[in-house]
């Protein structure tokens, strides 16, 4: 008890002193705002990296449930198809046309073997948004699916 009321005494000869005690408390209380300005500035960074991160798990919760949603018009479906196939270097896009109608793709054109015809129509069905594929395919040389049947009767 005797020490705590020795330090306290020496503590106000410190600061009450005649001479030095006036800057002596200013000093103090500057440095007493300060590490409060700081402490605030601390915990208010603190609580908007908290908010974010709470905002962002939020916004990753929300976003991990995919929302059906189809596509507007054929035209968007019909870019959709080709920014998807053409990101393969090997399709060959010059023996291609693509079509959409009502969410149905139609795929005309050339390949080289009926392997490559059927991994297409597979990616293709895979594509967000194709209702089905009509698939008019055909190897080099020989007469395309909707082409055979009038081949024949002009026989």
């Amino acid at each position: 008890m005797s020490l705590a009321s020795s330090l306290a005494g020496a503590a106000l000869m410190y600061f009450l002193d005649v001479e030095r005690g006036r800057r002596r408390r200013n000093m103090l209380r500057d440095r007493v705002m300060a590490r409060m300005r700081r402490l605030g500035r601390v915990m208010t960074g603190t609580w908007r990296a908290a908010a974010a991160e709470t905002s962002g798990v939020s916004h990753r919760i929300v976003h991990l449930v995919p929302k059906q949603t189809d596509v507007p018009d054929d035209e968007t479906l019909c870019q959709r198809v080709e920014s998807q196939l053409y990101r393969d270097r090997h399709i060959p896009k010059g023996h291609l046309n693509i079509n959409c109608e009502h969410g149905m793709v139609i795929l005309r054109g050339e390949l080289d073997s009926p392997m490559d015809i059927t991994q297409l129509e597979e990616r293709v069905r895979r594509i967000h948004g194709v209702r089905g594929v009509q698939n008019l395919l055909h190897t080099r040389g020989t007469p395309a699916p909707n082409k055979a049947r009038s081949q024949m009767a002009t026989r």
